[in-house]
């Protein structure tokens, strides 16, 4: 991957819908728009740009507060068994359009899900309803004030709606 692909990506990651001419014309040196439409799409045959989507603000859902929340799975009598479900777990609560990451750890049988909510009477609900899943040994959340980087997850900063 050269510079060109680099700020390629980074203009895609900012607004996926610009034109081939108007990013060909603000890359430096300059590209012709053809040159631009070509590298995209190798981007994307190559699995490097997996695809493009719209950002959406939580607050427009309806979400006004985020958590992390750290879940640990385990009690099952076979310990390979907590290892395969805390994979099937992550991927049931990626299903929820609340949770808008999840990602497990290499801890063993730990994952870690940002979920969102109206307010935090929410959070605790869904919370709650983790901690009553027999495959749950244990939940942690920090509810989050605010997010510096990565806003399009949880919402334009502060100042910025």
């Amino acid at each position: 991957m050269d510079q060109l692909d680099k700020d390629l990506i980074k203009i895609l990651q900012k607004d996926g819908r610009r034109s081939f001419t108007t990013i060909a014309e603000e890359i430096k040196p300059k590209h012709p728009d053809t040159t631009i439409r070509f590298r995209t799409m190798k981007l994307v045959e190559d699995g490097i740009v997996t695809r493009f989507s719209a950002l959406v603000d939580p607050g427009a859902l309806g979400y006004q507060t985020a958590a992390l929340v750290k879940i640990e799975i385990g009690g099952h009598i076979v310990p390979e068994i907590s290892k395969d479900r805390t994979t099937t777990f992550a991927r049931e609560l990626a299903e929820g359009e609340e949770y808008l990451w999840v990602a497990v750890s290499k801890e063993p049988m730990t994952l870690y899900a940002l979920v969102m909510a109206s307010d935090e009477n929410e959070i605790e609900t869904r919370v709650a309803r983790l901690r009553k899943s027999p495959d749950v040994a244990r939940v942690t959340v920090t509810t989050l004030s605010g997010v510096v980087k990565g806003w399009e997850v949880s919402g334009p900063p502060p100042g910025k709606r």
